[in-house]
């Protein structure tokens, strides 16, 4: 990760939004204040951030799985600073793997070393031992942990990080600066400020295909039902 405090973004110079319903038609971009990658290779996941102009954030999203890329910018200012976690492991896959492993371990042993030795045995201890390897590579595939950032009052999802246990200096200082900024960009806004700018950030997203036209009209209905929108 890098801090780059006053640098310009090379190669853009302005950045047309494509909704007039957005607060900021025209967003210049001034200075990076903080770049932060992760990358899985196994699981053919990349993921990009990039902080500019004190609150607004590029995030952008590679997948092999989905066959997709995802690029969009949020506004800091109406996300949630407390992301939800999800965790999912694939018990299923992990307990598969051991047991084939032990069964292979158990089919060699008697495939080799007892009077019951054959090489058939010996063939079927190497297919299970095998198809334990391909179970834990399963097992990895498909266990994810990731923290789930959203909207701050909709609670609509706007982008994901993956979760590292603590003591990785570079995923502990990226998660601070996000904090950050998310709670600097929030300082000295008032509610209903709030909601007219999530709002718009929302039908912003909306419109460049981020979110589903389902999700930006449950959040318009928390909106406008919010009493802070309503006295306004």
């Amino acid at each position: 990760m890098s801090d780059k405090a006053g640098q310009v973004i090379q190669g853009i110079t302005e950045i047309t939004l494509s909704s007039d319903f957005d607060d900021d038609d025209h967003l210049k971009p001034e200075r990076i204040n903080t770049e932060y990658v992760q990358e899985q290779r196994f699981k053919g996941v990349r993921r990009r951030f990039k902080i500019f102009n004190d609150t607004q954030l590029y995030y952008s999203l590679k997948s092999f799985k989905h066959k997709d890329n995802k690029q969009h910018r949020i506004n800091l200012s109406y996300v949630n600073a407390h992301p939800e976690r999800d965790c999912v492991i694939a018990w299923k896959w992990l307990s598969t793997a051991i047991a084939t492993i032990v069964w292979s371990m158990l089919l060699m042993y008697v495939g080799i070393f007892t009077q019951y030795k054959a090489d058939f045995i010996v063939i079927v201890g190497v297919l299970l031992g095998t198809f334990s390897m391909l179970a834990i590579m399963v097992f990895y595939y498909q266990t994810q942990d990731k923290l789930i950032y959203k909207s701050f009052v909709a609670d609509i999802p706007l982008f994901e990080v993956t979760n590292h246990k603590p003591g990785n200096k570079e995923f502990d200082t990226f998660m601070i600066a996000l904090r950050k900024h998310i709670e600097q960009g929030q300082a000295s806004m008032s509610m209903h400020r709030r909601l007219v700018g999530e709002l718009k950030n929302l039908r912003r997203i909306r419109d460049e295909g981020t979110i589903s036209n389902e999700q930006y009209e449950s959040a318009r209905t928390v909106i406008f039902k919010h009493e802070a929108y309503q006295a306004k």
